[in-house]
């Protein structure tokens, strides 16, 4: 598909979808159809932000790292297996946090990515969180 016009954020014709979008609009493209009969209306979206790894440091050596931290947790009280599944995992309770305490390469490996809450583990001061769990 060809580009026939490319219009960046606060542009005329980019602004509608800039309400729609908001910040996260880099641009908006108008492409013709590869068989030439229709004009397609495509926008580009920043969906992920991190920051930059230090010069020499690898990206592998950057998710080692996070896949080594520790997180926490959102278990519900009634769910007692879910608890002993993490407890058998090495998890710990935080009273302070009122979250389970796990590494995240441990909680992904699970299927609990769904129940990790990020920056919650600051809250968690009861835990040594520096040590292997």
């Amino acid at each position: 598909m060809q580009v026939i016009k490319t219009m960046r954020p606060g542009q005329p014709g980019a602004r509608r979808f800039e309400r729609r979008f908001g910040r996260r609009l880099c641009a908006v493209r108008y492409r013709e159809s590869p068989c030439g009969k229709k004009i397609l209306t495509t926008v580009e979206l920043i969906i992920d932000e991190r920051t930059k790894p230090a010069p020499g440091v690898s990206h592998t050596a950057l998710h080692a790292n996070r896949n080594a931290e520790a997180v926490a947790l959102s278990v519900g009280r009634e769910e007692t297996a879910m608890q002993q599944l993490i407890k058998q995992a090495g998890g710990r309770w935080s009273r302070t946090g009122k979250a389970w305490v796990l590494l995240r390469e441990t909680a992904v490996t699970l299927g609990l990515r769904h129940r990790i809450v990020e920056n919650l583990i600051e809250s968690c001061r009861d835990i040594d969180a520096s040590i292997e769990l």
